[in-house]
């Protein structure tokens, strides 16, 4: 429009002295009109494309004349004034007749579709002639406008230096109306077929000479572009200036000729466009996506540009986007120049350095330039000059482009010359942000990179984070560059940018790292091993997070673990040569040869298996195999504090719990009975107790396991644990040794011969090979007998490590047993004292009465007895319990002793002795004397006596009342003098005797001394007895009152005092109910009537 306002001022001015060129304008645009409409014809019959080029060129040709009047405009000297003047007269006339011939265009456009074709066919033959003579007056103003402008052309270049654009705009618009004409010829033609060859003759004529004049040539395939002269550059002041040819681009008609005009057709030379076309086709030659033709760019069209694009990097003056965007950062940050001189790419290497600091544009230029440089090592002055006698010795015939040189050089580190290495590592490290700026991983990973990662925006290294994050998903060539790569970092962690930055401070303070992040020369493999070691003092979550990531990687990789990987790599190379890595393969091969491994080697996996303990995210395997499990029974379980390894192990019998994770958790327990180490849980919240009750059993610093021995220790002490937490974990320890013979490595061991002889087909869980070596017990040899005694202790001490009890009495433990804590033999007890009522499982009462009568063999799987018994037993049995035997010595010995027992004791060994009657068998080991006499006063008159539990003792009991009454009655006879009424009763043998005497009700004496009431009473009860010889007081063997009993008619008074008793209270409570009152009478109450 600005264009259009100063043509139309030019027009205004020249209006009165150039009257007869005004006229003249206005009759081509009156007969352009017709001219147009037939284009516009032409164009709706789609007979020919000549019309609506032409109204292009018409419309190209307008807004050349605008731009060169535009500048007339501008231009203050005489001589440009006159020369706008000139060519305000053509410009007014091709304005006027482009205006009317877009306006008739439009006209006709509107109008199309409402004129009849017979209207149109009327039309056309009236103007036939006309538009013929329209055609030769334009003909005649056109070559009238190129002398014009031929005269303009020559006074311009005098004053500017764009004579060239000047004669192309001036040719543009010859062509224009050359291509008018064309098309109303064209469009006669579609009427006439006999003046059509001549129309197309005369168009040609009227294209030539202005083709001819015109500078430089246009063909129809290819776009005319022009060359800008070249010009010294020196935005930098700092920086040498720099020659910069074709406005600092390629050439198009240089060795790219044929690649440009097939690819790059469309794109203006200048500011290096034409090289970042063809650059973009060499990378799609490099990477193609699918479907999608390879471009064909030939070798010394790539070797062009990458020469120009080395050039351009040796100066920042020579990249002339890079310069204008970097200035003020160049001032800002590099100009040292001064001091330190100039070397070659020095200025655009500080610009680097400082990327983060600059300018978003300079930022974005940057980029382009570090991407070159990745791409070709000659881009990179300083690389290629510290490289190039190493890429040609050790890169001979490598390809230039593609990264190639890089990864050759790369794969080759150890033999690098020290400034290479150097110089390529500083390159690593800059383009770690930017996965494009990796170029052999970007073109091996784009496809994975659209498939996984395709919302992830560039940069920062997120892309590179998530292809980490799916490396087993990955293909095979794009997981070998995402391993190489995270193996590199390892090795150095200035490699990945965001660790660098998100941990500077844990890296400096927490690891004493006191090298410069961006020099080689101050590399230190120790500082990831450092940040792993305390990452649970870690309090920047971002830091930790990626702390935890490299834990994850080392866990599943030992190519990722440096100091495994080199402690380990001529055992790896020995005995898991054919491991290939990956899912914890290789550690899981080392570990497994534990035993043959160097000391180095051995250390090192123990150090690196106790830190992966902590979390499941650690045990790749586990966690690969538990994915549905962790899902459905441990989704709310926080990673971390081996919460989730719990939470399996907890729900590993399950029913829907997979195979594959639980056979997975149990080879995880498996290797935390090793060493207390293993057991994350256990190792923090028992160092301590550790520390005071198992010291010296294992070195803290030894790299080897304890193979159970602190575990073992542990567990015989868990009563003088002090923490609650530790204590915890040890119980929840015993349940997996009792599940599991595996897991108590010493017995396992001890026991390995025993159970392939014995229990081979068994499978190992929920104590079956346990049961099998128990079933089996006096075939088995010491070693296992003992340890499977040991193991026996404590599973009785709680029916939670008792597997086949706590499985078969599941219901009677919640119906009767419900509030009854576990531990101390309380369940057992209490199921016992239950054991004959009705609801009682039969299942559950037999294993109830198998674990009553093997206790009668080992006074230690009895609890409650082991406690309050260990002095008595030291002091007066220790011969008989260091003899390890299970024939009941001790149970015989603390009996014999009984009444030298402390009072604690001798309750629970009586406690004992009842319980082996209440389930009596023949040939028990504590109740062995009393089978003759349970045979012959008992059984002999009620047979099937034994089948109740509790018969054969009460039959015992009943017995001996009898006989202590009649040692009284004989005592009184003996007293007194009198005859005895009735027969002798039935007597027990002495040993009998004494076992019958022993399992009396505990507790009784004692209750009953306790109360004052009942002293009173065994007072005046012991009068009545004296006086009429009737026991009312039941007294032991040594004649001390320990009850009352009422026999007789004694028995009969007392229970109907009682009942009258209850039915009188009943009556009472009734009447109280019903507000019945007691007395017989009714108070009536008057009132004063004077009142």
């Amino acid at each position: 429009m600005k264009a259009r306002a100063v043509l139309f001022g030019l027009v205004l001015l020249g209006c009165v002295a150039l009257l007869p060129a005004f006229s003249a304008a206005a009759e081509a645009a009156a007969a352009a009109k017709p001219a147009v409409t037939a284009a516009g014809n032409t164009t709706a019959a789609a007979t020919t494309t000549a019309a609506a080029n032409a109204v292009k060129t018409d419309a190209g040709a307008s807004k050349a004349a605008a731009t060169t009047a535009k500048k007339d405009a501008n231009a203050g000297s005489a001589a440009i004034a006159k020369a706008a003047a000139a060519a305000a007269k053509a410009a007014a006339a091709a304005a006027e007749a482009v205006n009317a011939a877009v306006e008739a265009a439009e006209g006709n456009a509107d109008d199309e579709e409402e004129t009849k074709s017979d209207k149109k066919a009327a039309a056309a033959a009236e103007e036939e002639e006309e538009e013929e003579e329209e055609a030769d007056e334009e003909e005649e103003e056109e070559e009238e406008d190129a002398a014009a402008d031929d005269e303009e052309a020559e006074e311009e270049e005098q004053a500017t230096t764009t004579d060239e654009k000047a004669a192309t705009t001036t040719a543009t618009k010859s062509d224009a109306k050359a291509a008018d004409a064309k098309a109303a010829d064209a469009k006669a033609a579609d009427t006439k077929a006999a003046d059509t060859k001549a129309a197309d003759t005369k168009a040609t004529e009227e294209t030539k000479p202005a083709a001819t004049e015109t500078k430089p040539a246009v063909t129809k395939n290819k776009r005319q572009r022009v060359k800008a002269p070249a010009f010294q550059n020196k935005i930098v002041d700092f920086a040498p200036s720099a020659n910069v040819t074709f406005g600092d681009d390629i050439d198009d008609d240089g060795k790219c000729k044929k690649e440009i005009e097939e690819y790059c057709d469309d794109v203006d030379e200048g500011d290096g466009q034409l090289a970042d076309c063809i650059s973009e086709q060499i990378a799609a030659s490099e990477v193609p996506e699918d479907g999608d033709d390879v471009p064909d760019i030939s070798d010394d069209c790539r070797e062009e540009v990458f020469a120009y694009k080395v050039q351009r990097n040796s100066n920042i003056n020579a990249n002339v986007p890079l310069a204008k965007a970097c200035k003020i950062d160049a001032d800002k940050f590099c100009n040292v120049t001064w001091f330190f001189g100039y070397k070659s790419g020095q200025v655009i290497a500080c610009l680097r350095d400082v990327k983060s600091q600059v300018s978003k544009p300079c930022k974005q230029q940057l980029f382009k330039v570090m991407l070159e440089a990745a791409i070709d090592i000659r881009a990179d002055p300083m690389l290629y000059e510290a490289c190039k006698e190493d890429t040609e010795t050790l890169c001979k015939g490598v390809k230039n482009g593609g990264g190639r040189i890089q990864a050759c050089l790369r794969d080759k580190r150890m033999q690098l010359s020290w400034a290479c290495e150097e110089q390529l590592f500083r390159q690593e490290m800059e383009n770690a942000d930017d996965i494009r700026l990796s170029v052999r991983l970007f073109s091996k990973c784009l496809p994975d990179k659209r498939k996984f990662c395709k919302d992830i925006e560039p940069g920062n290294a997120r892309t590179k984070d998530c292809l980490e994050e799916h490396r087993e998903e990955l293909s095979t060539d794009c997981k070998e560059e995402v391993d190489s790569m995270i193996e590199r970092r390892v090795r150095d962690f200035r490699l990945d940018s965001r660790l660098r930055n998100v941990c500077e401070n844990e890296i400096f303070n927490m690891c004493a790292y006191f090298g410069d992040l961006d020099d080689i020369d101050t590399y230190d493999s120790s500082v990831i091993n450092c940040l792993q070691d305390y990452s649970a003092e870690i309090k920047n979550s971002e830091c930790k997070s990626q702390v935890k990531k490299y834990l994850q990687l080392a866990a599943q990789d030992i190519r990722f673990d440096v100091p495994l990987a080199e402690a380990c790599y001529e055992d790896r190379q020995k005995y898991c040569a054919n491991v290939p890595p990956g899912s914890a393969r290789v550690i899981r091969c080392l570990s497994n040869n534990r035993d043959n491994l160097s000391p180095v080697c051995r250390a090192t996996l123990f150090d690196e298996e106790v830190r992966f303990s902590e979390n499941i995210d650690f045990q790749y395997p586990m966690k690969t195999a538990c994915v549905k499990e962790i899902d459905r029974f441990c989704k709310n379980v926080p990673h971390g504090g081996g919460k989730v390894i719990r939470c399996l192990q907890d729900n590993k019998n399950a029913k829907d719990f997979g195979k594959a994770c639980a056979d997975e958790v149990k080879e995880y327990e498996l290797e935390m009975s090793k060493d207390y180490r293993f057991n994350f849980r256990l190792h923090k919240a028992c160092q301590k107790d550790v520390d005071k009750l198992c010291p010296g059993l294992c070195q803290a610093n030894d790299g080897s396991p304890c193979g159970g021995k602190v575990l073992r220790c542990l567990t015989d002490k868990i009563d003088d644990i002090d923490d609650e937490g530790c204590k915890k974990e040890v119980y929840y320890y015993e349940k997996m040794e009792v599940s599991n013979f595996k897991n108590d490595i010493l017995l396992a061991e001890a026991c390995r011969s025993d159970v392939e002889k014995f229990c081979n087909n068994i499978e190992a869980g929920e104590g079956r090979v346990h049961k099998c070596l128990r079933d089996n017990r006096k075939k088995l040899s010491d070693t296992c007998r003992k340890e499977e005694l040991l193991l026996e202790e404590k599973e009785a001490d709680s029916i939670e490590l008792n597997v086949s009890l706590l499985k078969a009495c599941k219901a009677e433990r919640q119906l009767f047993c419900g509030a009854v804590q576990p531990g101390q033999a309380r369940v057992f007890r209490c199921l016992a004292e239950n054991m004959n009522d009705a609801d009682f499982g039969s299942n559950c009462k037999y294993q109830v009465i198998n674990k009553l009568q093997r206790r009668q063999a080992n006074w230690k799987l009895d609890p409650p007895l082991r406690k309050a018994c260990k002095s008595d037993v030291l002091t007066y049995c220790a011969a008989e319990d260091s003899a390890t035997s299970e024939d009941g010595l001790v149970y015989k010995c603390m009996i014999k002793n009984f009444e030298m027992l402390s009072e604690g004791c001798a309750k629970e060994v009586g406690r004992a002795v009842h319980m082996a009657f209440f389930v009596w068998q023949p040939g028990a080991i504590i109740t062995f004397d009393c089978d003759d006499d349970i045979n012959r006063l008992c059984l002999s008159e009620r047979p099937n006596m034994a089948s109740r539990a509790g018969a054969v003792g009460t039959c015992l009991a009943t017995l001996l009342e009898k006989q202590d009454r009649g040692a009284t009655a004989r005592l009184l006879q003996a007293v007194t003098g009198s005859s005895s009424t009735g027969g002798n009763p039935k007597l027990l043998s002495p040993a009998c005797a004494r076992l019958a005497d022993i399992a009396e009700p505990p507790n009784m004496k004692q209750a009953f001394e306790s109360s004052l009431t009942f002293a009173l009473l065994k007072d005046q009860l012991e009068k009545i007895e004296v006086n009429t010889g009737i026991p009312t007081v039941t007294r032991d063997r040594k004649g001390n009152a320990q009850g009352v009993s009422l026999t007789g008619w004694m028995a009969m008074l007392g229970m109907t005092a009682l009942i009258v008793l209850v039915i009188y209270g009943a009556y009472a409570g009734y009447r109280r109910f019903r507000g019945e009152t007691d007395r017989d009478y009714t108070l009536v109450l008057k009132q004063n009537p004077h009142k």
